[in-house]
Protein backbone atom coordinates (compact mmCIF):
# COMPACT_ATOMS: atom_id res chain seq x y z
CA UNK A 1 0.00 0.00 0.00
CA UNK A 2 1.31 3.45 -0.93
CA UNK A 3 2.56 5.37 2.11
CA UNK A 4 1.44 8.92 2.92
CA UNK A 5 3.69 11.84 2.21
CA UNK A 6 3.62 15.59 2.72
CA UNK A 7 3.02 18.63 0.54
CA UNK A 8 6.66 19.55 1.15
CA UNK A 9 7.74 16.27 -0.42
CA UNK A 10 5.34 16.79 -3.32
CA UNK A 11 6.83 20.16 -4.32
CA UNK A 12 10.32 18.72 -3.81
CA UNK A 13 9.55 16.13 -6.49
CA UNK A 14 8.04 18.77 -8.80
CA UNK A 15 11.17 20.94 -8.59
CA UNK A 16 13.23 17.98 -9.76
CA UNK A 17 10.73 17.01 -12.48
CA UNK A 18 10.69 20.52 -13.97
CA UNK A 19 14.22 20.16 -15.33
CA UNK A 20 14.60 16.38 -15.33
CA UNK A 21 11.77 15.07 -17.50
CA UNK A 22 14.47 13.25 -19.50
CA UNK A 23 14.91 10.98 -16.45
CA UNK A 24 11.40 9.59 -17.00
CA UNK A 25 11.39 9.49 -20.81
CA UNK A 26 14.25 7.99 -22.80
CA UNK A 27 13.18 9.82 -25.96
CA UNK A 28 14.28 13.12 -24.41
CA UNK A 29 17.90 14.22 -24.11
CA UNK A 30 17.32 17.35 -22.03
CA UNK A 31 14.89 20.21 -21.59
CA UNK A 32 15.51 23.95 -21.84
CA UNK A 33 13.33 26.53 -20.07
CA UNK A 34 12.75 29.48 -22.42
CA UNK A 35 10.32 31.60 -20.44
CA UNK A 36 8.61 31.69 -17.06
CA UNK A 37 5.40 33.66 -16.35
CA UNK A 38 4.18 34.27 -12.82
CA UNK A 39 0.38 34.22 -12.48
CA UNK A 40 -0.96 36.37 -9.67
CA UNK A 41 -4.66 35.55 -10.10
CA UNK A 42 -6.78 33.01 -11.97
CA UNK A 43 -4.21 30.22 -12.44
CA UNK A 44 -6.84 27.47 -12.06
CA UNK A 45 -8.84 28.74 -15.03
CA UNK A 46 -6.08 29.60 -17.50
CA UNK A 47 -6.86 27.76 -20.73
CA UNK A 48 -7.95 24.71 -18.81
CA UNK A 49 -9.32 22.95 -21.89
CA UNK A 50 -9.37 19.30 -22.84
CA UNK A 51 -7.92 19.69 -26.31
CA UNK A 52 -4.13 19.69 -26.00
CA UNK A 53 -3.52 21.36 -29.36
CA UNK A 54 -5.95 24.20 -28.60
CA UNK A 55 -4.36 24.58 -25.18
CA UNK A 56 -0.85 24.94 -26.60
CA UNK A 57 -1.87 27.13 -29.56
CA UNK A 58 -3.54 29.61 -27.23
CA UNK A 59 -0.94 29.42 -24.51
CA UNK A 60 2.02 29.96 -26.83
CA UNK A 61 0.26 33.09 -28.08
CA UNK A 62 0.74 35.07 -24.88
CA UNK A 63 -1.51 37.84 -26.23
CA UNK A 64 -4.52 35.56 -25.73
CA UNK A 65 -4.15 35.87 -21.96
CA UNK A 66 -5.96 39.17 -21.35
CA UNK A 67 -7.95 38.68 -18.19
CA UNK A 68 -5.14 37.36 -16.06
CA UNK A 69 -2.42 39.18 -14.20
CA UNK A 70 0.84 37.70 -15.48
CA UNK A 71 4.43 38.87 -15.11
CA UNK A 72 7.51 37.52 -16.83
CA UNK A 73 9.99 36.11 -14.30
CA UNK A 74 13.15 34.04 -14.33
CA UNK A 75 13.59 30.38 -13.56
CA UNK A 76 15.35 31.45 -10.36
CA UNK A 77 12.16 33.25 -9.26
CA UNK A 78 10.13 30.09 -9.87
CA UNK A 79 12.51 27.94 -7.82
CA UNK A 80 12.59 30.57 -5.07
CA UNK A 81 8.80 30.53 -4.74
CA UNK A 82 8.60 26.72 -4.69
CA UNK A 83 11.31 26.51 -2.06
CA UNK A 84 9.43 29.10 0.00
CA UNK A 85 6.31 26.92 -0.23
CA UNK A 86 8.34 23.90 0.86
CA UNK A 87 9.71 25.82 3.86
CA UNK A 88 6.20 27.14 4.75
CA UNK A 89 7.31 30.73 4.30
CA UNK A 90 4.87 33.51 3.44
CA UNK A 91 5.25 34.66 -0.16
CA UNK A 92 6.46 38.23 -0.56
CA UNK A 93 3.78 38.99 -3.17
CA UNK A 94 0.57 37.39 -4.36
CA UNK A 95 1.20 34.34 -6.56
CA UNK A 96 -1.10 31.52 -7.54
CA UNK A 97 1.29 29.73 -9.85
CA UNK A 98 3.52 29.77 -12.91
CA UNK A 99 3.52 28.95 -16.61
CA UNK A 100 6.78 27.39 -17.85
CA UNK A 101 7.65 27.36 -21.56
CA UNK A 102 9.95 24.49 -22.45
CA UNK A 103 11.82 23.15 -25.40
CA UNK A 104 12.43 19.40 -25.05
CA UNK A 105 15.52 18.23 -26.95
CA UNK A 106 14.98 14.79 -28.45
CA UNK A 107 17.49 11.97 -28.83
CA UNK A 108 16.34 10.42 -32.11
CA UNK A 109 13.31 12.37 -33.26
CA UNK A 110 14.06 14.83 -36.06
CA UNK A 111 12.44 17.82 -34.37
CA UNK A 112 12.61 19.13 -30.84
CA UNK A 113 9.32 19.49 -28.98
CA UNK A 114 7.79 22.57 -27.38
CA UNK A 115 5.76 22.24 -24.20
CA UNK A 116 4.02 24.27 -21.51
CA UNK A 117 4.08 23.41 -17.82
CA UNK A 118 1.58 24.89 -15.35
CA UNK A 119 2.32 25.13 -11.63
CA UNK A 120 -0.94 25.59 -9.69
CA UNK A 121 -0.10 26.41 -6.07
CA UNK A 122 -3.76 26.61 -5.02
CA UNK A 123 -4.73 23.18 -6.32
CA UNK A 124 -1.30 21.71 -5.61
CA UNK A 125 -0.79 20.43 -9.14
CA UNK A 126 1.64 20.42 -12.05
CA UNK A 127 0.45 19.98 -15.64
CA UNK A 128 2.62 19.46 -18.72
CA UNK A 129 1.27 19.62 -22.29
CA UNK A 130 3.22 19.12 -25.51
CA UNK A 131 2.71 21.03 -28.76
CA UNK A 132 2.25 19.12 -32.04
CA UNK A 133 3.57 15.87 -30.62
CA UNK A 134 2.28 12.31 -30.99
CA UNK A 135 5.29 10.77 -29.23
CA UNK A 136 4.83 12.15 -25.70
CA UNK A 137 1.79 12.09 -23.42
CA UNK A 138 0.34 15.16 -21.70
CA UNK A 139 0.04 14.53 -17.98
CA UNK A 140 -1.01 16.08 -14.69
CA UNK A 141 0.45 15.43 -11.24
CA UNK A 142 -1.48 16.46 -8.13
CA UNK A 143 -1.19 16.27 -4.36
CA UNK A 144 -4.56 15.05 -3.00
CA UNK A 145 -5.27 13.87 0.56
CA UNK A 146 -1.61 13.19 1.31
CA UNK A 147 -1.24 11.08 -1.83
CA UNK A 148 0.34 11.60 -5.24
CA UNK A 149 -1.94 11.18 -8.26
CA UNK A 150 -0.79 11.01 -11.89
CA UNK A 151 -3.25 11.35 -14.79
CA UNK A 152 -2.61 11.05 -18.54
CA UNK A 153 -4.36 13.95 -20.34
CA UNK A 154 -3.67 13.04 -23.97
CA UNK A 155 -6.91 12.92 -25.96
CA UNK A 156 -6.14 10.03 -28.26
CA UNK A 157 -6.17 6.25 -28.28
CA UNK A 158 -3.02 5.85 -26.23
CA UNK A 159 -3.79 2.36 -24.95
CA UNK A 160 -2.06 0.62 -22.07
CA UNK A 161 1.40 1.91 -22.95
CA UNK A 162 0.72 5.39 -21.55
CA UNK A 163 -0.81 4.02 -18.36
CA UNK A 164 2.19 1.70 -17.85
CA UNK A 165 4.50 4.69 -18.29
CA UNK A 166 2.61 6.76 -15.71
CA UNK A 167 2.21 3.88 -13.23
CA UNK A 168 5.64 2.24 -13.48
CA UNK A 169 8.00 5.05 -14.53
CA UNK A 170 6.69 8.56 -13.83
CA UNK A 171 4.94 7.97 -10.51
CA UNK A 172 7.69 5.79 -8.92
CA UNK A 173 10.36 8.29 -9.97
CA UNK A 174 8.39 11.19 -8.49
CA UNK A 175 7.86 9.28 -5.26
CA UNK A 176 11.57 8.54 -5.04
CA UNK A 177 12.53 12.15 -5.70
CA UNK A 178 9.92 13.40 -3.25
CA UNK A 179 11.03 11.21 -0.37
CA UNK A 180 14.80 11.00 -0.88
CA UNK A 181 15.92 14.52 -1.93
CA UNK A 182 16.97 16.89 0.84
CA UNK A 183 16.13 20.56 0.70
CA UNK A 184 19.81 21.49 0.67
CA UNK A 185 20.43 19.39 -2.43
CA UNK A 186 17.41 20.61 -4.41
CA UNK A 187 18.20 21.98 -7.81
CA UNK A 188 18.53 25.76 -7.88
CA UNK A 189 19.77 28.04 -10.61
CA UNK A 190 22.52 29.33 -8.31
CA UNK A 191 23.80 25.78 -7.82
CA UNK A 192 23.39 24.86 -11.47
CA UNK A 193 27.08 25.02 -12.36
CA UNK A 194 27.80 22.35 -9.77
CA UNK A 195 24.92 19.96 -10.33
CA UNK A 196 23.80 20.16 -13.95
CA UNK A 197 25.34 18.61 -17.05
CA UNK A 198 26.77 20.42 -20.07
CA UNK A 199 26.89 23.86 -18.47
CA UNK A 200 29.66 25.24 -20.70
CA UNK A 201 27.95 24.55 -24.03
CA UNK A 202 24.63 25.37 -25.65
CA UNK A 203 22.41 22.34 -24.99
CA UNK A 204 20.43 22.56 -28.21
CA UNK A 205 23.52 23.02 -30.38
CA UNK A 206 25.25 20.12 -28.61
CA UNK A 207 22.31 17.76 -29.02
CA UNK A 208 21.91 18.53 -32.73
CA UNK A 209 25.64 18.12 -33.36
CA UNK A 210 25.79 14.86 -31.41
CA UNK A 211 22.91 13.42 -33.44
CA UNK A 212 24.65 14.56 -36.65
CA UNK A 213 27.98 12.97 -35.65
CA UNK A 214 26.21 9.73 -34.74
CA UNK A 215 24.54 9.55 -38.15
CA UNK A 216 27.88 10.23 -39.91
CA UNK A 217 30.25 8.02 -37.94
CA UNK A 218 28.61 5.58 -35.50
CA UNK A 219 27.79 2.66 -37.80
CA UNK A 220 31.03 3.10 -39.73
CA UNK A 221 33.21 2.83 -36.64
CA UNK A 222 31.25 0.01 -35.05
CA UNK A 223 32.15 -1.99 -38.18
CA UNK A 224 35.78 -0.76 -38.19
CA UNK A 225 36.11 -1.77 -34.53
CA UNK A 226 35.09 -5.29 -35.41
CA UNK A 227 37.42 -5.46 -38.44
CA UNK A 228 40.36 -4.14 -36.41
CA UNK A 229 39.62 -6.79 -33.75
CA UNK A 230 39.89 -4.22 -30.95
CA UNK A 231 39.33 -5.86 -27.56
CA UNK A 232 37.47 -2.86 -26.06
CA UNK A 233 33.69 -2.45 -26.19
CA UNK A 234 32.77 -0.41 -29.30
CA UNK A 235 29.31 0.48 -27.97
CA UNK A 236 30.98 2.34 -25.11
CA UNK A 237 34.02 3.87 -26.78
CA UNK A 238 32.46 4.92 -30.10
CA UNK A 239 29.47 6.70 -28.57
CA UNK A 240 31.55 8.15 -25.75
CA UNK A 241 34.09 9.70 -28.13
CA UNK A 242 31.31 10.99 -30.39
CA UNK A 243 29.81 12.76 -27.36
CA UNK A 244 33.19 14.19 -26.30
CA UNK A 245 33.89 15.39 -29.86
CA UNK A 246 30.48 17.13 -29.98
CA UNK A 247 31.18 18.73 -26.60
CA UNK A 248 34.61 20.05 -27.61
CA UNK A 249 33.34 21.43 -30.92
CA UNK A 250 30.48 23.26 -29.17
CA UNK A 251 32.89 24.56 -26.52
CA UNK A 252 35.24 25.83 -29.23
CA UNK A 253 32.32 27.51 -31.01
CA UNK A 254 31.74 29.43 -27.79
CA UNK A 255 35.30 30.38 -26.79
CA UNK A 256 37.03 30.38 -30.18
CA UNK A 257 38.33 27.59 -32.40
CA UNK A 258 41.82 26.27 -31.61
CA UNK A 259 44.82 26.76 -33.84
CA UNK A 260 45.54 23.14 -33.07
CA UNK A 261 45.04 20.55 -30.34
CA UNK A 262 47.11 17.75 -28.85
CA UNK A 263 45.38 14.74 -27.27
CA UNK A 264 47.91 13.30 -24.79
CA UNK A 265 47.33 9.62 -24.05
CA UNK A 266 44.92 9.34 -26.98
CA UNK A 267 44.58 5.53 -26.80
CA UNK A 268 42.57 4.28 -29.77
CA UNK A 269 42.82 7.74 -31.36
CA UNK A 270 39.14 7.92 -32.30
CA UNK A 271 38.62 11.35 -30.73
CA UNK A 272 41.59 12.72 -32.68
CA UNK A 273 40.21 11.24 -35.88
CA UNK A 274 36.70 12.64 -35.33
CA UNK A 275 37.97 16.15 -34.62
CA UNK A 276 40.30 15.96 -37.63
CA UNK A 277 37.47 14.81 -39.89
CA UNK A 278 35.39 17.75 -38.67
CA UNK A 279 38.08 20.16 -39.80
CA UNK A 280 40.18 20.75 -36.70
CA UNK A 281 43.97 20.59 -36.81
CA UNK A 282 45.48 18.30 -34.21
CA UNK A 283 47.73 15.48 -33.00
CA UNK A 284 47.31 12.40 -30.87
CA UNK A 285 50.10 10.97 -28.71
CA UNK A 286 50.20 7.59 -27.01
CA UNK A 287 52.88 5.33 -25.64
CA UNK A 288 51.60 2.40 -27.70
CA UNK A 289 50.18 2.14 -31.20
CA UNK A 290 46.73 0.55 -31.48
CA UNK A 291 45.54 -1.79 -34.22
CA UNK A 292 42.72 0.57 -35.19
CA UNK A 293 45.14 3.40 -36.05
CA UNK A 294 45.71 1.82 -39.43
CA UNK A 295 42.02 2.26 -40.33
CA UNK A 296 42.02 6.07 -40.04
CA UNK A 297 42.63 8.49 -42.90
CA UNK A 298 46.11 9.97 -43.42
CA UNK A 299 44.92 13.34 -42.16
CA UNK A 300 44.66 11.84 -38.66
CA UNK A 301 48.07 12.44 -37.09
CA UNK A 302 48.77 9.84 -34.40
CA UNK A 303 52.24 9.63 -32.87
CA UNK A 304 53.60 6.66 -30.91
CA UNK A 305 55.67 8.35 -28.22
CA UNK A 306 56.20 8.28 -24.46
CA UNK A 307 55.29 11.64 -22.94
CA UNK A 308 57.92 12.66 -20.37
CA UNK A 309 56.06 15.59 -18.73
CA UNK A 310 59.12 17.56 -17.59
CA UNK A 311 60.84 17.45 -20.98
CA UNK A 312 58.03 17.06 -23.55
CA UNK A 313 57.48 19.93 -26.00
CA UNK A 314 54.15 20.55 -27.70
CA UNK A 315 54.09 21.49 -31.41
CA UNK A 316 54.09 25.22 -32.13
CA UNK A 317 50.67 25.04 -33.83
CA UNK A 318 48.92 23.69 -30.70
CA UNK A 319 47.01 25.91 -28.29
CA UNK A 320 44.70 23.30 -26.69
CA UNK A 321 45.79 20.27 -24.67
CA UNK A 322 43.27 17.40 -24.33
CA UNK A 323 43.41 14.77 -21.63
CA UNK A 324 40.67 12.24 -22.37
CA UNK A 325 40.97 9.45 -19.77
CA UNK A 326 44.69 10.20 -19.81
CA UNK A 327 45.42 8.16 -16.64
CA UNK A 328 49.06 8.75 -15.53
CA UNK A 329 49.20 11.99 -17.51
CA UNK A 330 46.06 13.51 -15.93
CA UNK A 331 47.80 15.50 -13.15
CA UNK A 332 50.28 16.80 -15.73
CA UNK A 333 47.70 18.18 -18.19
CA UNK A 334 47.22 21.56 -16.39
CA UNK A 335 50.99 21.73 -15.79
CA UNK A 336 51.86 21.16 -19.45
CA UNK A 337 49.25 23.71 -20.54
CA UNK A 338 50.43 26.35 -18.08
CA UNK A 339 54.16 25.99 -18.70
CA UNK A 340 54.15 25.95 -22.52
CA UNK A 341 52.68 29.36 -23.31
CA UNK A 342 50.24 31.87 -21.88
CA UNK A 343 47.67 31.29 -24.65
CA UNK A 344 47.52 27.52 -24.05
CA UNK A 345 44.19 26.09 -22.83
CA UNK A 346 43.15 22.60 -21.80
CA UNK A 347 40.28 20.11 -21.45
CA UNK A 348 40.67 17.26 -18.95
CA UNK A 349 38.29 14.33 -18.46
CA UNK A 350 40.03 12.27 -15.75
CA UNK A 351 39.47 8.60 -15.12
CA UNK A 352 42.01 6.47 -13.21
CA UNK A 353 43.73 8.33 -10.36
CA UNK A 354 47.52 8.81 -10.38
CA UNK A 355 50.13 10.97 -8.69
CA UNK A 356 52.70 13.15 -10.47
CA UNK A 357 55.15 10.22 -10.25
CA UNK A 358 52.83 7.84 -12.10
CA UNK A 359 52.10 5.94 -8.87
CA UNK A 360 48.54 5.28 -7.74
CA UNK A 361 46.85 8.33 -6.21
CA UNK A 362 47.12 8.71 -2.42
CA UNK A 363 43.89 9.80 -0.77
CA UNK A 364 43.69 13.39 0.51
CA UNK A 365 40.09 13.28 1.76
CA UNK A 366 38.67 9.92 2.82
CA UNK A 367 35.21 11.37 3.57
CA UNK A 368 34.41 11.40 -0.18
CA UNK A 369 34.88 8.87 -2.98
CA UNK A 370 38.34 8.40 -4.46
CA UNK A 371 37.07 9.77 -7.78
CA UNK A 372 35.73 12.96 -6.13
CA UNK A 373 38.94 13.22 -4.12
CA UNK A 374 41.09 12.93 -7.26
CA UNK A 375 38.88 15.40 -9.15
CA UNK A 376 39.22 17.89 -6.30
CA UNK A 377 42.99 17.40 -6.32
CA UNK A 378 43.18 18.03 -10.08
CA UNK A 379 41.19 21.22 -9.55
CA UNK A 380 43.75 22.26 -6.95
CA UNK A 381 46.58 21.56 -9.41
CA UNK A 382 44.80 23.61 -12.09
CA UNK A 383 44.35 26.57 -9.76
CA UNK A 384 47.98 26.44 -8.66
CA UNK A 385 48.95 26.41 -12.32
CA UNK A 386 47.16 29.74 -12.67
CA UNK A 387 43.92 28.74 -14.41
CA UNK A 388 40.44 30.04 -13.68
CA UNK A 389 39.17 26.48 -13.65
CA UNK A 390 35.73 25.65 -15.03
CA UNK A 391 33.87 22.46 -14.13
CA UNK A 392 31.32 20.51 -16.11
CA UNK A 393 29.56 17.16 -16.21
CA UNK A 394 29.41 15.40 -19.58
CA UNK A 395 26.64 13.09 -20.78
CA UNK A 396 28.63 10.02 -21.81
CA UNK A 397 28.30 6.25 -21.18
CA UNK A 398 30.76 6.36 -18.28
CA UNK A 399 30.64 6.90 -14.53
CA UNK A 400 33.76 9.08 -14.87
CA UNK A 401 32.30 12.11 -16.61
CA UNK A 402 33.39 15.18 -14.62
CA UNK A 403 35.56 17.50 -16.68
CA UNK A 404 37.91 20.38 -15.89
CA UNK A 405 38.44 23.16 -18.42
CA UNK A 406 41.15 25.81 -18.28
CA UNK A 407 40.54 28.73 -20.64
CA UNK A 408 41.57 31.92 -18.86
CA UNK A 409 44.42 32.63 -16.45
CA UNK A 410 44.16 34.14 -12.99
CA UNK A 411 47.27 36.29 -13.64
CA UNK A 412 48.35 38.75 -16.32
CA UNK A 413 50.80 37.68 -19.02
CA UNK A 414 53.48 40.03 -17.69
CA UNK A 415 53.56 37.97 -14.48
CA UNK A 416 54.26 34.68 -16.27
CA UNK A 417 57.81 34.31 -14.97
CA UNK A 418 56.66 34.66 -11.36
CA UNK A 419 53.86 32.17 -12.00
CA UNK A 420 56.29 29.62 -13.47
CA UNK A 421 58.31 29.81 -10.28
CA UNK A 422 55.17 29.19 -8.22
CA UNK A 423 54.21 26.17 -10.37
CA UNK A 424 57.67 24.65 -10.08
CA UNK A 425 57.64 25.10 -6.30
CA UNK A 426 54.11 23.65 -6.02
CA UNK A 427 55.01 20.52 -8.02
CA UNK A 428 58.22 20.09 -6.02
CA UNK A 429 56.39 20.30 -2.69
CA UNK A 430 53.70 17.87 -3.87
CA UNK A 431 56.29 15.33 -4.97
CA UNK A 432 58.13 15.57 -1.67
CA UNK A 433 55.00 15.49 0.49
CA UNK A 434 53.50 12.46 -1.24
CA UNK A 435 56.81 10.70 -1.99
CA UNK A 436 56.49 11.40 -5.68
CA UNK A 437 60.31 11.41 -6.05
CA UNK A 438 62.24 14.31 -7.51
CA UNK A 439 64.22 13.51 -10.64
CA UNK A 440 62.91 13.53 -14.20
CA UNK A 441 63.87 9.88 -14.56
CA UNK A 442 61.70 8.95 -11.58
CA UNK A 443 58.49 10.00 -13.31
CA UNK A 444 57.25 6.47 -13.97
CA UNK A 445 54.63 6.38 -16.71
CA UNK A 446 53.14 3.47 -18.65
CA UNK A 447 55.43 0.99 -20.37
CA UNK A 448 55.25 0.78 -24.19
CA UNK A 449 54.50 -2.95 -23.99
CA UNK A 450 51.63 -3.63 -21.61
CA UNK A 451 51.97 -6.77 -19.55
CA UNK A 452 49.05 -9.18 -19.94
CA UNK A 453 47.50 -9.67 -16.50
CA UNK A 454 44.25 -11.55 -17.03
CA UNK A 455 45.23 -15.10 -15.99
CA UNK A 456 45.69 -16.15 -19.64
CA UNK A 457 49.48 -16.36 -19.41
CA UNK A 458 49.62 -18.94 -16.58
CA UNK A 459 50.66 -22.51 -17.34
CA UNK A 460 47.60 -24.44 -18.62
CA UNK A 461 48.27 -27.42 -16.31
CA UNK A 462 48.02 -25.14 -13.25
CA UNK A 463 44.83 -23.55 -14.57
CA UNK A 464 43.18 -26.91 -15.28
CA UNK A 465 44.04 -28.23 -11.81
CA UNK A 466 42.60 -25.14 -10.11
CA UNK A 467 39.42 -25.30 -12.18
CA UNK A 468 38.84 -28.94 -11.24
CA UNK A 469 39.41 -28.26 -7.53
CA UNK A 470 36.89 -25.41 -7.52
CA UNK A 471 34.42 -27.45 -9.61
CA UNK A 472 34.49 -30.39 -7.16
CA UNK A 473 34.24 -27.93 -4.25
CA UNK A 474 30.95 -26.66 -5.66
CA UNK A 475 29.76 -30.18 -6.52
CA UNK A 476 29.54 -31.20 -2.85
CA UNK A 477 27.47 -34.12 -1.48
CA UNK A 478 24.81 -31.59 -0.36
CA UNK A 479 24.31 -30.29 -3.83
CA UNK A 480 21.10 -29.61 -5.68
CA UNK A 481 19.70 -31.45 -8.66
CA UNK A 482 17.81 -30.18 -11.67
CA UNK A 483 15.71 -31.97 -14.24
CA UNK A 484 17.23 -32.53 -17.66
CA UNK A 485 15.75 -33.22 -21.05
CA UNK A 486 18.25 -36.03 -21.47
CA UNK A 487 16.11 -39.02 -20.45
CA UNK A 488 19.18 -41.25 -20.13
CA UNK A 489 20.36 -39.26 -17.11
CA UNK A 490 17.11 -38.13 -15.49
CA UNK A 491 18.40 -35.59 -12.96
CA UNK A 492 21.67 -33.65 -13.19
CA UNK A 493 23.54 -32.34 -10.14
CA UNK A 494 23.90 -28.55 -10.34
CA UNK A 495 25.96 -28.11 -7.18
CA UNK A 496 25.93 -25.38 -4.54
CA UNK A 497 26.87 -21.69 -4.56
CA UNK A 498 29.73 -20.37 -2.45
CA UNK A 499 31.07 -16.88 -1.71
CA UNK A 500 34.40 -16.01 -3.29
CA UNK A 501 36.14 -15.90 0.11
CA UNK A 502 35.09 -19.51 0.90
CA UNK A 503 36.47 -20.73 -2.42
CA UNK A 504 39.79 -18.93 -1.82
CA UNK A 505 40.08 -20.20 1.78
CA UNK A 506 39.61 -23.80 0.67
CA UNK A 507 42.49 -23.62 -1.79
CA UNK A 508 46.09 -24.18 -0.75
CA UNK A 509 48.51 -21.25 -0.81
CA UNK A 510 50.49 -23.09 -3.46
CA UNK A 511 47.36 -23.17 -5.63
CA UNK A 512 46.98 -19.41 -5.48
CA UNK A 513 50.66 -18.50 -5.80
CA UNK A 514 50.70 -18.41 -9.60
CA UNK A 515 47.74 -16.07 -9.88
CA UNK A 516 48.50 -13.86 -6.87
CA UNK A 517 49.98 -11.11 -9.04
CA UNK A 518 47.34 -11.39 -11.76
CA UNK A 519 44.77 -8.63 -12.29
CA UNK A 520 41.60 -9.82 -10.58
CA UNK A 521 43.18 -13.05 -9.34
CA UNK A 522 40.85 -15.99 -8.73
CA UNK A 523 37.77 -13.98 -9.76
CA UNK A 524 39.28 -13.24 -13.19
CA UNK A 525 40.15 -16.90 -13.59
CA UNK A 526 36.54 -17.94 -12.94
CA UNK A 527 35.13 -15.24 -15.21
CA UNK A 528 37.37 -16.51 -18.01
CA UNK A 529 35.76 -19.93 -17.55
CA UNK A 530 32.22 -18.62 -17.98
CA UNK A 531 31.13 -21.81 -19.76
CA UNK A 532 31.67 -23.67 -16.45
CA UNK A 533 30.97 -21.12 -13.71
CA UNK A 534 28.52 -18.28 -13.21
CA UNK A 535 28.28 -15.40 -10.73
CA UNK A 536 25.16 -14.76 -8.63
CA UNK A 537 24.43 -11.52 -6.76
CA UNK A 538 27.93 -10.25 -7.39
CA UNK A 539 30.07 -12.59 -5.25
CA UNK A 540 28.38 -16.02 -5.16
CA UNK A 541 29.88 -18.60 -7.52
CA UNK A 542 27.97 -21.55 -8.90
CA UNK A 543 28.11 -24.15 -11.69
CA UNK A 544 26.56 -22.95 -14.92
CA UNK A 545 24.02 -25.27 -16.53
CA UNK A 546 24.98 -25.84 -20.18
CA UNK A 547 22.63 -24.24 -22.71
CA UNK A 548 21.60 -25.92 -25.91
CA UNK A 549 22.82 -24.55 -29.22
CA UNK A 550 19.82 -23.31 -31.21
CA UNK A 551 21.20 -21.48 -34.23
CA UNK A 552 24.43 -19.97 -35.45
CA UNK A 553 23.13 -16.43 -34.80
CA UNK A 554 22.25 -17.21 -31.18
CA UNK A 555 25.38 -19.06 -30.23
CA UNK A 556 28.99 -18.06 -29.69
CA UNK A 557 30.54 -18.56 -33.12
CA UNK A 558 34.07 -18.76 -31.73
CA UNK A 559 33.41 -21.70 -29.37
CA UNK A 560 30.73 -23.78 -31.08
CA UNK A 561 32.06 -27.33 -31.60
CA UNK A 562 35.68 -26.21 -31.25
CA UNK A 563 36.46 -27.39 -27.71
CA UNK A 564 35.71 -30.52 -25.72
CA UNK A 565 32.75 -30.39 -23.36
CA UNK A 566 34.00 -29.94 -19.78
CA UNK A 567 30.88 -31.51 -18.25
CA UNK A 568 30.96 -34.50 -20.61
CA UNK A 569 34.47 -35.27 -19.37
CA UNK A 570 34.45 -34.23 -15.70
CA UNK A 571 30.88 -34.13 -14.33
CA UNK A 572 29.86 -37.41 -12.61
CA UNK A 573 26.49 -37.23 -14.42
CA UNK A 574 28.07 -36.23 -17.71
CA UNK A 575 26.64 -33.38 -19.79
CA UNK A 576 22.86 -32.80 -19.43
CA UNK A 577 22.71 -32.12 -23.19
CA UNK A 578 22.98 -34.58 -26.02
CA UNK A 579 25.97 -34.40 -28.38
CA UNK A 580 23.74 -33.00 -31.15
CA UNK A 581 22.65 -29.87 -29.29
CA UNK A 582 25.62 -29.20 -26.98
CA UNK A 583 27.79 -26.21 -27.95
CA UNK A 584 30.94 -28.25 -27.25
CA UNK A 585 32.34 -31.53 -28.55
CA UNK A 586 31.26 -34.81 -26.88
Amino acid sequence: MESLFSEKQFWTGIILLIRNYNAVNKKIFACVVHKVLKVQKGIAHILNVGDSQLYCDQLFDIGKIKDTSVTEKSEADLIHVLRSVIENKNLEEECEGFLIFYKFLTKKLQKNIEAVGKIDLLNKSYTCRFKLCDDLDDFAVQFVDNHLTVVILTQRDVGDKSKRWSDFILKPKLLKWSTSASLENLYSVDEEKYTKSLQLVDLEEYNELYKLLKSKYAEKFLNIWNNAKESTDPLKFVYEDLAIAAYLICLWHRVGSPIGFADLGCGNGLLVHLLSEEGFNGYGYDVRRRKIWGYYTHSTRLIEQTIEPLTFKLPEDVDWVIGNHSDELSPWIPFLSATHRYQMRYFLLPCCAYEFSGAKFQRRNTSISIYQDFYSYLNNISQNCGFITLKDRLKIPSTKRLALVGIERSYESNLSEKQMQHIAQFVKEERIKYRNNMSVADVKLREPHEKVRNCTQINKTIIDALILKIFHQLLSPENNTIKTNNTERGKWRSGIRLPMRDIAQNLAKSDLKSIKAECGGIKTLLRNKHEIFEFHCGDLIGIRKPKAFVSQSQGNRQTIKKRSCFFHIHHPDGCPLSAEICTFIH
